[in-house]
């Protein structure tokens, strides 16, 4: 025989008689929390009818065909399952489907954005073996596959559906690819997939959609078994041959081969009855050949006949089909010729019924709905003066609450100025659905109206007009506004109450956050930011966002090309360059000065690479291996929108000028890296004279952390965790007791100051940053106690200078280098305690902001959150706002006010 025989597999189980149906109910939850997964996708396999879980998780499939049904249940982030249930007429018992969390899923897909040229030509021939026709049908989300070989056949790989669209018969398919693979001779497709329709533009296409189905239909598979079954294969325009002898070759003259080799097929006993309801059994012992002569071809394997030809052979010698014709064991059937041809492009769903016009709808979106995110900033004050700290705490918002931990990890928020130009900007990590930072606006920035905007980069697939926005405006210090404070808001679910009406001074100041508990059935968490601020310095105005107005979801565009990738750390992407300035393809290898680990990535031909998903913080430096330099790409910014949102304020000239408090408790800076050329002596390298302890690298290396060897190496130090932060104490500090640790007592009063290679870490506790160096990185570690000459109230608890290995100690080779920006630090806002004496107690205290707090945990069960904090030297009307949301989705904001007597 000399022609090519391709092998089709389809994995489309389902039975059933299509006029008599049934429904199947039942409920979708996580395997592990128990908890339900609202919509979810429930689907009839090959077909169009599906179904989407509400938020209890339940569903409802109607319109079922009766007997054995493929029932297939798909979750982002979650491994899809597939299970076999028989539908009766009489009704199915709820059935209950469990799926294990895959938070891998996403992840991966998420870093194939970039393909080289290889890729690019074996997903060429991917599409013609695949598809078919690829005029017409197109994989809208290409990126996600893989590709290998193997045994003279290449295969691929998708980790989540493909999703293709057909604008020849008017579907869109998401299909569940479990096995391809294709060779010179042979190719095989197994999988699942659902079928959608599309939104026909107008009467015409439709039309044409209903005439290309039709065609589709006929001729085909399926058409063919329902002729059989019927009893009307001449009638529906089939003739079928069998060979006299088995295995003899096939000439291209069909004249010819009907006089010496092929004989009329016996049809009339095929068909019988099988075990299974509305199943039959049609059996196909030798090779069949099948002539549709209602059609034309002009590529067909005989020359001298134009209607199309096909083969079919038969594993185990039958075929099992229901009463529309659908194969139940398409995996032992092997398909070529003409009816092989079509491939996906080709594909009708099982349900489809041939005669039936395209009714036209709206488009359904199950992807981009479900997948939904935003962001809410609630910050400490509605407007601010030069000089002034801009505290801003973070709210993501879901479509689909279980989607928090699989859905972005990164949040930009950009403060852009008058002239639409970015100010300043933070990268932070999300954690739990939360982050939080502050902006420093330095004494000369220049006032007017500005812009907060926040944006996650999966965000940017639903358009700039989805990001948050919200004017900010900063007044010059001859200004003020001119507005009467509005009474304070209260919130039915949450009450904020202070233990005095009126203070004193730098009095302390007791407050309770306590969720109103009367009617409530079951316990209620919610998570919090509170503010509290001076009502004469800003004035509490009414401003276009809170949470009540600003978190809700909006409805997301139609069909969307996901051209952003969900981030889950910072991505580091650029050109590479060895020696002698040459674009290539290698392996780079990126390694954190402080950090004993490293990344590798293979770099394209023309020496690009992308590095997705990395966890570190400011401004870190990177070894480049093998030597050469790299050139980072800089993150192109989304542009913003015509019209930013502005909130009219009514600003007069001041009696007098704003002071500019100069208790700076935002001194954030980058570390700074010392290079050491010559053989370093070992002796103490600290300015703050001789150590009390002198501890070599060498001795730490067996530990976790610098935090975990510095608490074994010395007895005098205490390591706390607080449930948000470590705290490294020195033993001889008064440590706050247990019942303290949630925020009442600042516990970074009580740690000794770290410098890291002279340079004094700020913006976290000194814990925290022990936590993240490594002892094998680690050169020596000098250890001062009480240090006040040169220190001040900053050397009362000591200081520990830690000493990084340097890369000339290991080499007298030079070391490349590449400096990138990681996640900003969450800055922790300070605040004077006065039970305890101050060094600077005669400075004067004119916060505008008393207190900030950007996460505070209520609990129903646990009763009142309690907080505290201290008034200054400004007496007037201070203003408490609470906003936040609870476990069941409900936004709050809540107000309180209280005095500062004179």
């Amino acid at each position: 025989m000399n022609y090519c025989i391709t092998l089709l597999l389809w994995v489309t189980a389902c039975s059933g008689l299509y006029a008599q149906t049934g429904k199947l109910s039942g409920r979708v939850i996580d395997s592990s929390t128990q908890q339900p997964l609202p919509f979810a996708n429930v689907y009839l396999n090959n077909t169009t009818i599906g179904a989407t879980t509400n938020a209890n998780g339940e569903f409802l499939l109607q319109h079922l065909p009766l007997g054995s049904a493929d029932i297939v249940v798909s979750f982002i982030g979650y491994v899809s399952q597939q299970l076999k249930v028989m539908v009766r007429e009489t009704g199915n018992t709820p059935v209950a489907i469990r799926l294990n969390p895959d938070a891998q899923q996403l992840v991966e897909v998420g870093v194939k954005s970039n393909r080289d040229k290889d890729w690019e030509r074996q997903f060429k021939r991917f599409e013609k073996v695949f598809l078919g026709n690829t005029a017409t049908c197109k994989i809208i989300n290409p990126w996600i596959i893989d590709f290998g070989s193997g045994n003279g056949q290449t295969t691929a790989t998708a980790l989540v559906l493909l999703e293709i669209e057909n604008k020849q018969l008017g579907y869109k398919l998401y299909f569940q690819l479990k096995k391809f693979a294709y060779s010179s001779t042979t190719f095989a497709i197994v999988g699942n997939v659902r079928f959608t329709e599309l939104d026909a533009s107008g009467t015409s296409q439709a039309a044409a959609w209903t005439k290309n189905r039709e065609r589709a239909y006929h001729g085909s598979v399926k058409h063919l078994m329902k002729a059989i079954l019927d009893r009307r294969l001449k009638q529906q325009g089939f003739l079928l041959y069998g060979d006299k002898t088995k295995g003899r070759g096939r000439s291209n003259n069909f004249s010819a081969e009907l006089e010496y080799n092929l004989v009329p097929y016996d049809t009339s006993s095929l068909a019988v009855s099988a075990a299974g309801l509305n199943e039959y059994r049609l059996s196909i012992k030798d090779r069949l050949e099948i002539h549709y002569l209602n059609d034309f071809t002009n590529r067909g394997f005989y020359k001298d006949i134009s209607h199309p030809v096909s083969w079919l052979d038969v594993r185990g010698g039958y075929v099992v089909v229901n009463k529309e014709g659908t194969m139940l064991n398409p995996t032992d059937v092997a398909v070529s010729g003409s009816m092989a041809d079509a491939r996906v492009s080709g594909m009708l769903p099982l349900n489809y019924q041939p005669g039936n016009p395209v009714v036209t709808k709206a488009p359904t979106n199950f992807l981009v709905r479900r997948l939904q995110e935003k962001a809410y900033l609630h910050t400490d004050k509605p407007y601010y003066y030069p000089g002034d700290k801009l505290w801003f705490s973070a709210f993501m918002n879901y479509r689909i609450p279980g989607l928090r931990d699989t859905l972005s990890k990164v949040l930009y928020v950009d403060l852009i100025d008058s002239e639409r130009q970015l100010a300043q900007q933070c990268v932070l990590k999300i954690n739990s659905g939360r982050a939080a930072s502050a902006f420093r606006l330095p004494v000369p920035i220049k006032p007017g109206k500005y812009v907060l905007r926040a944006y996650t980069q999966w965000m940017r697939n639903y358009g700039i007009a989805n990001f948050f926005y919200k004017p900010i405006t900063i007044l010059a210090l001859n200004e003020q506004v001119d507005a009467v404070a509005p009474k304070p808001v209260a919130d039915s679910l949450l009450t904020v109450g202070v233990d005095r009406a009126g203070y004193k001074k730098r009095d302390k100041v007791s407050m309770t956050l306590r969720f109103d508990t009367t009617g409530l059935t079951e316990r209620i968490n919610g998570s919090f930011s509170v503010a509290v601020f001076d009502e004469a310095v800003a004035v509490p105005i009414v401003g276009p966002t809170s949470i009540k107005t600003s978190f809700d979801l909006p409805e997301p565009p139609g069909d969307l090309p996901f051209r952003y990738a969900i981030e889950k750390g910072v991505s580091i992407s650029g050109l590479y360059k060895d020696k002698k300035g040459r674009t290539k393809k290698t392996v780079l290898m990126l390694i954190p000065e402080h950090f004993d680990q490293f990344y590798s990535i293979n770099t394209l031909n023309n020496g690009e690479f992308s590095l997705p998903n990395l966890v570190f913080y400011d401004s870190t430096k990177f070894v480049i291996q093998p030597e050469g330099s790299v050139i980072l790409s800089d993150r192109v910014a989304p542009l913003l929108p015509d019209k930013l949102p502005e909130f009219p304020m009514r600003i007069v000239s001041a009696n007098t000028l704003h002071p500019v408090y100069s208790g700076d408790t935002l001194q954030a800076k980058l570390l700074q890296t010392v290079s050491v050329s010559a053989r370093k002596l070992v002796r103490s390298e600290s300015a703050y004279g001789t150590p009390d302890v002198y501890l070599k690298g060498e001795n730490l290396e067996g530990y976790a952390s610098m935090a975990d060897a510095i608490a074994a190496k010395l007895p005098t130090f205490k390591l706390i965790y607080d449930q948000t932060n470590w705290f490294l104490i020195w033993g001889r500090a008064s440590v706050p007791t247990g019942s303290n640790l949630s925020g009442q007592s600042n516990l970074s009063s009580h740690e000794p100051s770290l410098y890291i290679n002279n340079v004094l870490v700020v913006g976290e506790s000194t814990g925290d940053r022990l936590m993240q160096l490594s002892p094998s990185m680690i050169d020596h570690i000098e250890v001062n106690g009480m240090i006040t000459s040169n220190q001040g109230a900053n050397g009362s608890n000591g200081l520990i200078n830690v000493y990084t290995k340097r890369p000339a100690e290991a080499s007298s080779k030079p070391v490349s280098f590449v400096k990138a920006r990681g996640f900003d630090q969450e800055i922790t806002f300070q605040s004077p305690d006065y039970t305890r004496p101050v060094e600077n107690a005669a400075m004067s205290d004119y916060r505008s902001t008393l207190y900030w707090n950007p996460r505070v945990a209520v609990s129903s069960e646990q009763g009142a959150t309690n907080l505290s904090f201290f008034t200054g030297d400004v007496s007037g009307s201070y203003r408490v706002v609470v906003e936040g949301i609870t476990s069941s989705g409900n936004t709050v904001r809540a107000e309180a006010v209280f005095t500062v007597n004179p």
